[in-house]
């Protein structure tokens, strides 16, 4: 007989019957974040969540936390009680019996962040989770900005219009995730995907990141065509202005496999 879904749900959180290891997808939207994740997704040991905001609704809390004496006394209980209301989140929400890895996905965008506290947002979300390995996506910044700039953000909020930014504001957002990326390249429990890696040698960059998750026999990433870019010359000599100290350190690091 078929247990229906909503005792399942009811039966795991009860039991606290949840993935051993929790990972998240981060980096510059339109960096390969979605590709990455939907990939992720069919491999039989993971579940994943299609940017739940979760996550970046409970940073939110966290950071009121410290506004407040008294709560800031107590921030280690709190923080606590935010981890167990994540994961009742995310037990309510999905199936996980049987699922060894569940993944997140939250790209640092300009709605989901207004303030652009990215870094503070991946320190909260160590807090809530220690053990949490973070795959950190970079993309060549003149593909990242031109599909930023193909499209409207706000599209998952309440009550609020659709908006679009500007060549320069989408191109700060790649350089201010680069430097993320560079404080964080060295931590164990961090890998950097590179988006030419993922697209130019996909057998050998996913066994690469199966390793990292412990992920056994998992199908391999299947490239899709990406578009053309259609930047002017002047715009990409204005991309490539503001973006070329965060290249050149990417590259210092090893990092440059992005087309």
């Amino acid at each position: 007989m078929r247990i229906a879904k909503p005792v399942i749900r009811k039966i795991q959180k009860t039991f606290k019957l949840l993935p051993r290891q929790i990972c998240l997808i981060s980096g510059a939207p339109r960096s390969g974040t979605s590709a990455l994740l939907e990939w992720l997704g069919h491999q039989p040991s993971v579940s994943a969540f299609q940017e739940s905001r979760i996550l970046v609704s409970i940073h939110r809390f966290i950071e009121e936390i410290h506004r407040f004496k008294d709560l800031d006394r107590d921030s280690a209980a709190i923080v606590s009680l935010a981890r167990q209301l994540v994961l009742d989140y995310y037990s309510s929400s999905r199936t996980l019996i049987g699922k060894r890895l569940l993944v997140d996905k939250e790209p640092l965008e300009p709605i989901a962040f207004p303030s652009k506290e990215y870094g503070p947002f991946i320190i909260n979300v160590k807090r809530l989770f220690p053990e949490c390995k973070l795959l950190l996506t970079v993309r060549d910044p003149f593909a990242t900005v031109w599909s930023m700039a193909g499209r409207t953000w706000g599209e998952s909020l309440t009550n609020m219009e659709t908006k679009s930014f500007t060549i320069e504001e989408y191109t700060e957002n790649w350089s201010s995730c680069a430097d993320l990326l560079l404080q964080y390249c060295s931590d164990p429990n961090t890998y950097i995907v590179q988006f030419g890696r993922l697209i130019n040698d996909p057998e050998n960059e996913s066994r690469r990141i199966f390793d990292f998750l412990n992920i056994h026999r998992g199908s391999s990433f299947q490239p899709r065509q990406t578009n053309e870019i259609g930047f002017s010359n002047e715009e990409r000599e204005k991309i490539l202005s503001m973006v070329q100290p965060q290249l050149a350190l990417l590259t210092a690091q090893g990092i440059s496999d992005l087309k």
